[in-house]
């Protein structure tokens, strides 16, 4: 994600406790939720995702991860996969971000990411694989290695449309829940 040209807004900026109590949204800044964000994001290349199943169970899947300047995450899977064929019947997803090395006892990080998401085509296509490939400088080698019948051949890139995000950042934005919902520009 380029820190210059974002293509997204934070609105309506939230704050809870940890019981989900309100806390005041003084000294949350726009800036300083964006690069909470960001740095969390950055920290860490595996998301988990959540589906929902057509009998309506949940479903959570683990898989590398670039954005977009929109806040689009871009996921790679294979359309036969569970969480894909979920996202063909219900688009809705939830998607978590956060680092495994962090202490019990230390300062939590992560992100909670809602919206819905899909399989690309065309010049979203080409944007995701433009995005996925800038993170992952390995990709357009392994894409090009496959071997004809490989059944990573099938994959596709997927594009998961960021509608709300939840932020736990206690270095940066302190012992507080940041909800945000976001729009696009």
């Amino acid at each position: 994600m380029t820190n210059c040209a974002h293509r997204f807004e934070l609105e309506t900026i939230s704050v809870t406790d940890v019981r989900g109590s309100p806390v005041s949204t003084a000294g949350f800044s726009g800036e300083s939720v964006r690069g909470s964000l960001a740095d969390i994001l950055e920290s860490s290349i595996l998301c988990s995702m959540a589906t929902v199943t057509p009998e309506g169970a949940p479903h959570i899947n683990t898989a590398n991860f670039s954005w977009t300047d929109a806040l689009d995450v871009i996921f790679m899977s294979h359309p036969s996969a569970l969480h894909c064929r979920n996202l063909l019947g219900n688009p809705s997803m939830a998607m978590t971000v956060f680092s495994t090395d962090q202490p019990w006892t230390g300062p939590g990080r992560g992100v909670q990411l809602f919206g819905a998401a899909g399989v690309t085509s065309g010049a979203d296509a080409e944007e995701a694989a433009r995005s996925y490939s800038a993170r992952f400088a390995q990709y357009d080698g392994w894409k090009t290695g496959l071997a004809e019948d490989d059944p990573a051949q099938g994959f596709r890139f997927y594009r998961f449309r960021v509608a709300r995000v939840k932020i736990l950042d206690e270095v940066a934005l302190g012992d507080a829940w940041v909800s945000v919902a976001i729009t696009r520009s």
